[in-house]
């Protein structure tokens, strides 16, 4: 039952999020596009953001990487990681 399944309590307990910033940290593609879309104003980086998630659901993405990317919607969680990418 996933109803009892311990859900993270923050960004930095999420794994794929975890894994999401790695990855872009390592790979320039995936960097490129998240730098892309993050350094977008906020209404249409959510825009871009809900164009990408609901692709990926369509094409059946991995659950935990669609909520990975879903958490930049957070303006504060976007911020963030536009510092560290900018590193």
């Amino acid at each position: 039952m996933t109803w009892f399944k311990k859900r993270p309590k923050t960004v930095g307990d999420h794994e794929a999020f975890i894994n999401l910033v790695q990855v872009a940290g390592e790979d320039e593609e995936i960097r490129k596009r998240l730098t892309a879309i993050l350094e977008q104003e906020p209404f249409h980086r959510k825009s871009l953001l809900n164009t990408w998630i609901n692709d990926m659901k369509m094409r059946q993405a991995p659950a935990d990487f669609v909520a990975a990317i879903a958490m930049l919607l957070d303006d504060q969680v976007a911020e963030k990681l536009m510092e560290v990418l900018r590193k």
